[in-house]
């Protein structure tokens, strides 16, 4: 049976979790075969900036970062899942990204 990988990411670790733990509910409830979810590691954007020059005209950096979170699950092709869950499931608009993948 082909399975499909569900892929998520974003900025806040608590929206990732929350979403990633309404998914494995309602594939528990409708007895779905599943692998995951699996954490990749965290991906960390790093932005150095010149902040103002200092005294005698040294520099001084500030650094920005942003951290992305990533989780994937792989769920097996029932479409029980998709047609009654996930086509109506709200998704975090905000730093928050989802994909879908058909494994062979």
């Amino acid at each position: 049976m082909s399975m499909i990988r569900i892929k998520m990411w974003g900025t806040d670790l608590d929206t990732l979790n929350h979403f990633t733990n309404s998914i494995l509910k309602i594939i528990e409830q409708l007895g779905i075969e599943k692998r995951g979810p699996v954490t990749l590691p965290t991906k960390i954007i790093r932005i150095p900036s010149m902040r103002t020059l200092g005294k005698r005209g040294t520099k001084i950096y500030e650094t920005y970062q942003m951290k992305i979170y990533r989780r994937f699950i792989d769920v097996a092709n029932d479409e029980r899942f998709f047609k009654s869950y996930f086509i109506n499931m709200q998704i975090p608009s905000r730093g928050f990204r989802i994909s879908l993948k058909i494994l062979k």
